[in-house]
């Protein structure tokens, strides 16, 4: 008959037990949804630009802030320079009105916008940059829910 030792039956009792708890730490944090790391930013929607009258390109990112504020990220974007380019939300599915933001603060690089607080509710949004001079879109961006691990 083979023998095991003590403590190689000690040690796989302990493997076991480090591992289970591990596994449970994992599944908890998990089923929350919840950033798991404190007072890092929850990104909620995020798109791509598409061209409209204009090539424009970069990613929109609706994010809610630690402090429970919400953004729009706008990372690597450009398009063309005009006077009066506004940036516009609506639901994505088309259901209500366009709201204004505000005025596109420039043409290229990365920007943020303060969003209203019940947007939260349904980040599903179409982000539009929009020519208020010559009444066209310039491009837009819709928003999809992010899925998080």
């Amino acid at each position: 008959m083979h023998r095991i030792s003590r403590r190689r039956v000690l040690l796989t009792g302990v493997l076991l037990i480090a591992f289970a708890g591990l596994g449970a730490g994992l599944l908890v944090g998990r089923g929350s949804g919840a950033q798991l790391v404190k007072g890092q930013p929850t990104v909620l929607a995020s798109g791509h630009f598409t061209s409209g009258e204009w090539s424009t390109k970069g990613r929109a990112v609706m994010v809610r802030r630690a402090d429970g504020s919400l953004r729009l990220k706008l990372r690597n974007f450009q398009t063309q320079r005009a006077p009066e380019l506004w940036v516009v939300l609506e639901p994505a599915d088309g259901s209500g009105e366009r709201r204004q933001l505000t005025g596109l603060q420039r043409a290229w690089g990365n920007q943020d916008y303060v969003l209203p607080a019940e947007l939260a509710n349904n980040p599903l949004q179409r982000v539009i940059i929009f020519c208020a001079k010559c009444n066209k879109v310039w491009g837009s961006a819709r928003l999809e829910r992010v899925r998080h691990a």
